[in-house]
């Protein structure tokens, strides 16, 4: 992944993304992370359809999942118009904020972001019926790929409990399934945790929020038509 281009640099949304390609921004954000930490494994690998992520050379798929509720997602869209939005009349956004049980906190300086009132049993409970979802349609993915993983995005960000404990959550609901996931990845604005279910090994990576936000700079203007898989970024 190149993210230092000038096209990444300067790029700024004028307008909050658009719902009906939210869901592909999501994967390619995915596929962002994964290619920035891990370049040669990632390489081949594009969007595609049941699963989201596909390396067919290899045999390999990933399903993609938000880890976000509805009021998360309002949430987010809300901030995204605040953030975006130059001199206008911001009230009608921090409201939505508000109303779905956000909010503002100081991040850096000046800059403030929003947190969740929710809690870390509403998180386990959150992702835990996200993966028993996606782990019901097992055979689906795996019909055509040697090897099929689950990737869980936290569109927000996830409490530190969490961030400690949600590969318990989802072992939990994949150890009732005998045909099940062969690895899982659980990634936010600031890690990315990878879980290789048959060997019980995992690791943790990290990355600053600045690399977060240029990958899904990237990823966006994929999903919005403006860059594809063969630009320099995701090389």
């Amino acid at each position: 992944m190149n993210i230092e281009t000038d096209l990444v640099k300067k790029k700024e949304f004028s307008t909050s993304i658009n719902s009906g390609i939210q869901k592909h921004s999501q994967e390619y954000k995915v596929l962002a992370i994964l290619r920035y930490l891990y370049p040669q494994k990632f390489s081949t690998m594009i969007n595609g359809e049941a699963p989201d992520l596909q390396d067919n050379e290899n045999g390999v798929g990933i399903e993609v999942v938000s880890a976000a509720q509805e009021n998360d997602m309002r949430a987010s869209r809300a901030f995204s118009e605040l953030h975006q939005t130059k001199g206008g009349d911001n009230e009608k956004s921090e409201e939505r904020i508000r109303a779905s049980g956000y909010k503002f906190v100081p991040v850096q300086g000046t800059k403030v972001g929003i947190s969740t009132t929710g809690t870390s049993d509403s998180e386990k409970v959150l992702v835990q019926k996200i993966v028993l979802k996606k782990a019901g349609k097992i055979q689906q993915y795996k019909k055509n790929f040697r090897k099929v993983g689950l990737a869980i995005l936290f569109s927000e960000t996830p409490t530190s409990y969490a961030e400690d404990h949600c590969l318990e959550w989802v072992t939990e609901v994949l150890n009732n399934f005998q045909d099940s996931f062969d690895f899982v990845y659980v990634l936010s604005h600031r890690f990315c945790i990878y879980y290789e279910i048959q060997k019980n090994v995992s690791e943790k990576r990290c990355f600053t929020e600045n690399v977060y936000k240029s990958l899904s700079t990237i990823a966006r203007m994929t999903a919005e038509g403006q860059l594809s898989l063969t630009d320099p970024e995701w090389l």
